[in-house]
């Protein structure tokens, strides 16, 4: 289903309004270069609009659960269920090969994602990239309630999101960006705040991976 976008009053440069859905720290892993980009489960296209504005996008594209109105950067956006092989066959016909895919904070939200990654892999051209945000489960902030008060409590955002399906460590998470021709080339554990850091400083690293929000990944097409 394509969706037209229709002409929003938002000038071409990404508002400052708009900037707290733009991952800026994730897309340092996207290369130079006028790429082809699909931003998977991306909204309005923030963050491929984004690299639009800053030369590392040509053309940016869209697929999303929800079939909103984007930004006018975005050249092409298609509404549907993000496993429906149907509907990311038409968009691999209508608008790729692609040299970049962005997954930001939506492979946990899906049954199978294992499968859509193997997916997405074939909609690359050899050398694209997939860029991708996972949540990390090993956080302090679900570890210190369900080993000290026994609770498990999902929300409405962050680790404990109620609609993730799937949870992921560090090796499980690679191992979902590894599948089929893909190979992991940059794995980054990401956490923020200075007594976070200090912390981190303090004791030498060795509780890195419980501080760790979010693993953020880049994987190569090879061949």
């Amino acid at each position: 289903m394509r969706i037209d976008t229709p002409a929003l009053e938002i000038p071409l440069a990404v508002r400052e309004d708009y900037h707290a859905l733009v991952r800026t720290e994730v897309l340092k892993l996207v290369p130079e270069g006028e790429n082809n980009v699909l931003d998977v489960g991306g909204g309005i296209g923030a963050s491929s609009a984004y690299l639009k504005s800053t030369g590392k996008a040509v053309r940016a594209t869209v697929v999303d659960l929800v079939g909103t109105a984007c930004l006018p950067q975005i050249d092409r956006a298609f509404g549907g269920d993000l496993e429906d092989p149907s509907l990311l066959e038409q968009v691999a016909r209508d608008c790729g090969p692609f040299d970049v895919i962005l997954c930001l904070d939506v492979l946990e939200h899906l049954s199978d994602p294992w499968t859509v990654v193997g997916r997405l892999s074939d909609m690359l051209v050899p050398g694209g990239v997939i860029v991708a945000s996972i949540p990390n489960v090993r956080n302090y902030r679900l570890l210190g309630p369900l080993l000290f008060q026994g609770r498990f409590e999902l929300v409405e955002r962050g680790i404990l999101d109620r609609t993730h399906l799937r949870w992921f460590v560090g090796g499980t998470a690679k191992a979902l960006m590894s599948r089929g021709s893909l190979q992991v080339d940059v794995f980054q554990k990401f956490f923020e705040g200075p007594r976070k850091t200090l912390f981190n400083t303090l004791t030498l690293g060795l509780f890195h991976d419980f501080l760790t929000i979010q693993f953020y990944i880049r994987s190569v097409k090879q061949g």
